[in-house]
């Protein structure tokens, strides 16, 4: 019988702090705007409606802008989020005037494989988002 695969991502989740190891400052999420034992890293591509995404998880880079490693860190919104209406679709430039924007600075079109989830935020093909699956809303 075949082995099914299955896909590991490569990113520690730590709880929001104020401080980033380096000391910078950030904007972290309210004390109650999520249970974290409900988070779960999910490809944007997989958002579904009543998902709610919390986060962005990004490539980290040195100094030079060179990529370090498969290292990756978490990026929380800054607000408690509200579930998705209509989950994850395929990038479409012409949806708003937010999407035109975005489709000149990214320089995409309509099949780049860039997705959209509610609020017209554009994300590459291999994103992965902080997800508290439907399922697991409260």
């Amino acid at each position: 019988m075949p082995c099914s695969s299955i896909t590991l991502h490569r990113v520690i989740v730590h709880a929001p702090s104020e401080r980033t190891a380096s000391g910078w400052r950030m904007v972290t999420p309210p004390a109650d705007a999520f249970d974290p034992a409900k988070v779960r890293v999910t490809p944007v591509s997989e958002v579904r409606p009543g998902d709610t995404v919390i986060g962005t998880i990004q490539p980290h880079y040195g100094p030079l802008l060179q990529p370090l490693d498969c290292a990756q860190w978490v990026s929380y919104f800054s607000h408690a989020s509200q579930p998705q209406e209509h989950g994850a679709r395929p990038f479409d430039p012409q949806h708003c005037d937010w999407c035109v924007h975005n489709a000149y600075v990214l320089g995409v079109g309509v099949d780049s494989g860039y997705w959209t989830v509610d609020g017209c935020t554009t994300y590459s093909p291999d994103s992965l988002l902080l997800v508290i699956p439907r399922e697991l809303a409260a």
